[in-house]
């Protein structure tokens, strides 16, 4: 999925087949969700068909890349032969436009991928992208971190497991930078 965009992906089990439409078992596929109209009409992107096939493509060459590692290191013969799923079938003309009322809609399920929106941080710390500039944590603001990211220090730093061992990490530097403080502070008096 490309950073940024939503595209939703449906799996199904019981009695709809993996290439069935959405729409055969009652889900309607929408893009990108563009507004709301006053008399209360939502409006949707056109790109839901480019979205799924850039996703769908993206997968793809993704488990190619595991399934050449895999053959590289031996390991073909180890596991199952690859598996995979058809590409995402989505309508010829997707809805652009759908009252919701009318169309008999009862539930909603908002698939909208994850972007982080750091406006609200009045410091001079943002890249061009808007992202936190930072160095495994550390801010170029005195005495500022950031927790939580994706691979901030470790793979497993967006994770409840790896908060710790990052918390420790940074715990060391922030230690370090008040004692630099006081030390500073201390001689600044004298």
């Amino acid at each position: 999925m490309a950073r940024g965009t939503s595209c939703a992906r449906i799996a199904a089990t019981g009695d709809a087949a993996p290439s069935s439409l959405p729409s055969d078992i009652g889900v309607k596929l929408t893009g990108r969700l563009a507004g709301i109209t006053q008399d209360g009409r939502a409006q949707f992107s056109g790109s839901l068909r480019n979205m799924c096939a850039l996703s769908d493509l993206k997968m793809r060459r993704l488990l190619e890349l595991l399934d050449e590692w895999a053959c590289a290191n031996g390991l073909d013969g180890a596991v199952a032969p690859p598996d995979r799923l058809p590409p995402t079938r989505v309508e010829d003309a997707p809805p652009l436009g759908m009252d919701l009322v009318k169309s008999g809609i009862r539930t909603i399920i908002w698939a909208s991928g994850y972007r982080p929106d750091y406006s609200w941080l009045e410091l001079p710390v943002l890249d061009r992208k808007g992202y936190v500039t930072h160095d495994g944590g550390v801010v170029p603001a005195p005495g500022v971190y950031l927790m939580g990211m994706q691979f901030l220090r470790r793979r497993k730093s967006a994770l409840i497991d790896g908060a710790g061992d990052d918390a420790r990490d940074l715990s060391a530097h922030l230690a370090a930078y008040l004692d630099n403080a006081a030390q500073r502070m201390s001689a600044d008096r004298v």
